[in-house]
């Protein structure tokens, strides 16, 4: 899929703006009815155009979309199936309350500590668009167990606490981790930079407006996800069982991941830069074989340092991350 350079990152930092050139022929690069113009070797500036009176977000694409439904998916099966958790380990598997309390806690500590995981996966390896469906699959893969342990067949023979522990602790727990890490800023990476002009003169799409629309969107579905998840789950668990009231959330998430895919060919997907962790590693091992005395700090042996790949501007910034 395309790739686009220079930086996406670089360019959403950026307090500078687009242009739109159709008849670009400056060096710049065009991408679709967008264009860039670069100046010189300063490639994080977008020009604005020079008839730009007002900007306006544009419409979100349907594979922006895509990823919206699937993080609504996402939300409803982990609400939904993690408020029933304490209840169905008391209630079903005979822990007491401290114990069932102590495991839904695990499963909480999983599901936020596995995003560094993601991350470095997806910044270092596989890339976005791969780790989340790694990760997708794992996830489904843990409430298909979850339901599986939770039939009256499993319980009786003394297999639900053993498949509960399994499938929240190695699939759940690893799967909406990796997820949660990189399924938002895969959303904002189908929004393409820069000005697209409008039938009105003067007034054009801001990409960075657009992508607050796409946030806003993002955050809906997690709260409609989340509110019908704990809507629904719990009814079904009280009507029916705690296998089928699992395997609710298995399905809905299924559908997610389905619909994740259906836009695989037309995602814009950006290939792997390497994680910042590494280089942060690297800084400081550099630093402290280099620390010389009467230095204010000891991150500053990495100043001024040669053929690495930070810069002083990087150290600096390290330095303020750890005094705060």
């Amino acid at each position: 899929m395309t790739t686009r350079s220079p930086d996406r990152e670089a360019l959403i930092a950026s307090p500078r703006r687009a242009s739109i050139d159709s008849g670009n022929d400056s060096g710049g690069e065009s991408y679709g009815r967008y264009s860039f113009d670069y100046a010189d070797d300063d490639v994080d500036v977008i020009r604005p155009p020079d008839d730009m009176v007002r900007t306006i977000p544009g419409k979100l694409s349907i594979w922006t979309l895509l990823v919206v439904i699937m993080e609504l998916c996402e939300r409803f099966a982990h609400y939904g199936g993690s408020l029933m958790f304490t209840i169905y380990l008391q209630k079903i598997l005979h822990q007491n309350k401290p114990q069932a309390i102590a495991l839904n806690r695990g499963t909480q500590f999983m599901s936020y500590g596995t995003t560094i995981l993601g991350a470095v996966i997806a910044d270092q390896w596989l890339g976005k668009f791969k780790t989340i469906l790694v990760f997708a699959s794992l996830y489904f893969i843990g409430f298909v167990l979850l339901a599986i342990s939770s039939t009256d067949y499993s319980v009786d023979r003394g297999y639900g606490l053993a498949g509960f522990g399994i499938s929240v602790f190695l699939f759940i727990g690893f799967g909406t981790g990796g997820i949660k890490a990189n399924v938002s800023s895969f959303m904002a990476e189908q929004i393409p930079l820069g000005y697209k002009a409008t039938k009105v003169p003067g007034v054009y799409e801001d990409s960075k407006l657009t992508i607050e629309r796409g946030f806003r969107y993002f955050y809906w579905s997690i709260n409609l996800g989340a509110f019908f998840g704990q809507l629904i789950c719990p009814q079904v668990a009280k009507l029916h069982s705690y296998a089928m009231a699992f395997t609710v959330p298995a399905i809905v998430f299924f559908v997610g991941i389905v619909v994740f895919i259906a836009g695989s060919k037309r995602y814009i997907k950006t290939k792997p830069q390497g994680t910042v962790l590494t280089k942060v590693w690297c800084c400081m091992r550099y630093a402290r074989n280099s620390r010389k005395e009467g230095r204010s700090h000891w991150l500053d042996g990495a100043l001024g340092a040669r053929n690495v790949e930070w810069n002083d501007e990087f150290v600096i910034g390290l330095q303020r991350s750890l005094r705060a």
